[in-house]
């Protein structure tokens, strides 16, 4: 009996190594599954990020549920415009930079507080309430509080000549494109075109008289300069009379004036485009 005894129990210790190995087998193949099944959807992933990047959510673009877009197919990518909204400009006299800015067009779009300081953004566009995108140009306008300025008696505070200080970092300017203002002369219908850009263009009548058709910067600074005298009494201030310069095919001429309190500006007129690039 005692043999018969433990033969049995040698079978059973058997069956149960055998059940152990089978459910060790088991449990190994379905974790290798598993893990090749993720390591798949891994490099799935990957590979979509890759060659097709979904597009960025816009804050005005409402967003879809989690579910949809998993069964969505990734959109291209499409680039979004920046655009510059203004350039900030402190003054001392809010009123006098609104009226010399009104000069070159700007109005009053709104005003506001900026902690101890009056503020307001100047326009020159004719905006909507749909479309920003048609505003051309922004000013914002600081007012320095008196008691900040520390003027002593006698003296304005005017900003730092920066046509003097060549050396400082930092922003310099900015620009006010006004080619717009400024009327063309044509060229066979094409603006576009200038075979010699130190030509006059000229017209002949009957009688033998000419004049020139071409307003250029100078003569549109000359009538902004008598604008300023006849409505507020004061000339503009130049930093650099215009001056012609070629950037690639494009042919320009821009000035640099000082505005009320002394803030760099420049003026930038686009007088036509030249049938060949000339070497810088």
């Amino acid at each position: 009996q005692t043999v018969q005894y433990q033969m049995m129990m040698k079978s059973y210790l058997s069956i149960f190594l055998l059940a152990a190995v089978l459910v060790a087998a088991v449990s190994a193949f379905q974790s290798s599954s598993l893990l090749s099944h993720h390591s798949s959807k891994t490099r799935r992933r990957l590979h979509q990020l890759h060659s097709s990047p979904t597009q960025p959510t816009s804050r005005n673009t409402p967003t879809t549920s989690s579910s949809s877009s998993l069964n969505s197919s990734p959109s291209p990518a499409i680039p979004t415009a920046i655009q510059s909204h203004h350039v900030a400009v402190k003054t001392r006299n809010i009123e006098l930079a609104i009226k010399f800015y009104s000069l070159l067009g700007f109005h009053v779009e709104t005003k506001f507080v900026a902690g101890p300081a009056r503020a307001a953004w100047l326009l020159h566009g004719n905006p909507d309430d749909d479309n920003h995108s048609s505003v051309k140009s922004r000013i914002e306008l600081i007012e320095v509080p008196s008691y900040m300025l520390n003027e002593p008696e006698g003296t304005i505070k005017r900003a730092l000549d920066l046509t003097k200080r060549e050396e400082l970092l930092g922003l310099n300017h900015f620009c006010l494109d006004v080619t717009n203002c400024i009327p063309k002369p044509t060229n066979n219908g094409d603006e576009s075109l200038i075979s010699n850009i130190d030509a006059e263009t000229t017209t002949t009548s009957e009688d033998g008289s000419s004049s020139c058709s071409l307003y250029n910067l100078q003569e549109w600074m000359d009538d902004l300069n008598e604008l300023s005298i006849s409505t507020f009494g004061k000339s503009m201030r130049v930093a650099l009379q215009p001056t012609k310069r070629i950037i690639g095919r494009d042919v320009y001429e821009m000035a640099f004036i000082y505005d009320a309190d002394g803030t760099l500006v420049e003026l930038l007129n686009w007088s036509g485009r030249l049938e060949q690039e000339v070497g810088s």
